[in-house]
């Protein structure tokens, strides 16, 4: 198993994997518009996508996007996506696409990294506390569809 990070000219080794991942979160499947989404994100540099393979196959990922911070005057980075194929999980392949995410954090200067995950994710909460992430109490986050 190898985790590194995704190239431009390879976006199609992840598309298959990130539209289960949609559809798994009940997303129509669309792999058309998942290519386009990862193509335009990744060659704008608005994301960064570390891929997990195992016999030249795509088996997670995690994807990071960039924020600034008026308030930190920094950049910080969000975990916007994680996730595993069924038969990659159990095996610390999210914790190691974690690890990644925060070494790549590290490494290029970010303060601080932000996920967002649902209360009903046991799993992905248990990891996220394992790896030292702390739940943000003081803050209430909104969202308005527009």
């Amino acid at each position: 198993m190898n985790i590194r990070r995704l190239q431009l000219n390879e976006i199609e080794k992840v598309v298959a994997v990130f539209d289960d991942y949609r559809v798994h979160f009940g997303q129509q499947s669309d792999i058309k518009a998942t290519y386009k989404f990862i193509y335009r994100n990744v060659s704008r540099e608005d994301a960064v996508i570390f891929i997990a393979e195992a016999n030249e196959q795509v088996i997670g990922f995690v994807q990071l996007y960039k924020m600034l911070s008026s308030m930190k005057m920094s950049n910080l980075l969000i975990i916007n996506d994680l996730f595993l194929t069924a038969d990659a999980r159990g095996q610390r392949i999210g914790e190691q696409l974690m690890n990644q995410a925060f070494t790549y954090g590290k490494e290029n200067g970010y303060e601080t990294i932000y996920l967002e995950t649902e209360k009903s994710n046991i799993a992905g909460n248990r990891l996220y506390q394992k790896l030292g992430m702390q739940i943000d109490d003081e803050h209430n986050y909104y969202h308005k569809h527009l």
